[in-house]
């Protein structure tokens, strides 16, 4: 569809090298660099000011979506967890916005992105001309009229999402208790080849060969300085992160279809008034003498008068089913390439994880093999 996706995404991004600021107040600091249509960028943005462009993009682009960030925490925000977690919300907030050109090359993205500092727009925009807007910038959106095949796939995809974001909320505790299990497991595996059994042998005077090659691990360790995770750390959150941010891209669809459905509510509402407006008007025509004495007014002042509120009232319904159906022929349009987005995303997940753990899985048995030979050797 014009001015929507973009299939053929040329444009780069990428957030990195998170860097801990320790002046006066104390945050962290994003690099983004990148290239789009209109030249090569490269800026340094906070946290906050990343939530600042969205809460700017969802003002200014109601009914669309905007892609999601993760919310703001109380506490533990300069923990090396929470920057590295961000890392990956960030960048994958970014390249959501460059699949779409209205939001990519908006004034607000254009200004994040190259300047400095974000300016406030415009928010007091009526519906009407907001309306306008969207069907000047969607041409091909409002005059599709709506498919019965698109509802039902909205609706279908509503219901997918209410149903698995249980589900998902689950496997995100399972995965946290996972890491602080795996975290306590890595710990005392480190202790156990690299302290105990060198001393153990040592005070047994048992003559076995320097063969373990493997370090303390890293995992977990908490260095406050240092923004850098080790690719172990990285494996094994990935899972984790990938659920909140799916979890995230959900609530931001629910919310975005329950405002389509409001829009709907205020149409049909509209239509009960436009009824009623049209026999009020009739009756006036009719037979409304007793009506006009009551109002003190003549009768072709007060049908001068409801003929105009009936011309408003059309004009209102008009622009509510033109911007419906602007957004539901756009909706199924983004949820089709969403759904693509989760599924690429999925199995990138489930092939990393899968690496992960075969990989630590070789290494263990590498290791004990070698123990187990060396044991075996002394034995003779």
């Amino acid at each position: 569809m014009q001015n929507n996706i973009i299939e053929q995404n040329k444009i780069v991004v990428r957030v990195k090298d998170p860097t801990i600021n320790q002046n006066q107040e104390e945050f962290v600091i994003y690099n983004i660099e990148g290239q789009d249509n209109t030249g090569d960028f490269q800026i340094q943005h906070r946290f906050s000011e990343f939530y600042q462009l969205r809460s700017l993009l969802a003002l200014k682009w109601q009914y669309c979506y905007i892609p999601a960030l993760p919310p703001k925490v109380i506490q533990g925000n300069m923990s090396l967890q929470v920057i590295y977690q961000r890392l990956i919300m960030l960048n994958h907030f970014m390249k959501q916005l460059s699949h779409f050109s209205f939001l990519w090359y908006s004034q607000e993205v254009q200004t994040f992105l190259r300047q400095q500092y974000i300016k406030e727009s415009n928010s007091n925009v009526q519906q009407e001309n907001y309306a306008n807007l969207l069907i000047s910038i969607f041409p091909d959106f409002a005059e599709n009229i709506i498919d019965q095949e698109i509802e039902t796939k909205i609706n279908q995809f509503y219901l997918f999402i209410q149903n698995v974001t249980p589900i998902l909320q689950n496997y995100k505790i399972l995965m946290k208790n996972q890491i602080n299990v795996s975290k306590y497991y890595f710990e005392q595996i480190n202790i156990f080849q690299t302290y105990f059994i060198p001393e153990y042998e040592k005070i047994l005077e048992i003559n076995v060969e320097n063969f373990r090659s493997r370090q303390t691990s890293k995992i977990f360790q908490n260095d406050q300085n240092n923004c850098i995770l080790s690719d172990t750390d990285k494996q094994f959150y990935i899972m984790y992160i990938q659920i909140k941010i799916e979890l995230n891209e959900f609530q931001v669809l629910i919310e975005l279809i329950q405002k389509r459905d409001q829009l709907k509510l205020q149409i049909q509402t509209l239509n009960e008034q436009l009824k009623k407006q049209v026999n009020y008007v009739s009756e006036i025509q009719n037979n409304g003498l007793n009506i006009i004495k009551q109002l003190l007014t003549t009768k072709e002042n007060e049908i001068e008068k409801q003929l105009f509120n009936l011309k408003q009232l059309e004009k209102e319904l008009t622009m509510k089913v033109s911007l419906f159906s602007l957004i539901t022929n756009k909706l199924g349009s983004d949820i089709q390439f969403l759904k693509r987005n989760f599924s690429e995303n999925y199995y990138f997940v489930v092939r990393e994880m899968s690496k992960f753990f075969k990989q630590n899985a070789q290494k263990n048995i590498t290791y004990y093999q070698n123990l187990l030979q060396q044991i075996e050797k002394q034995e003779f």
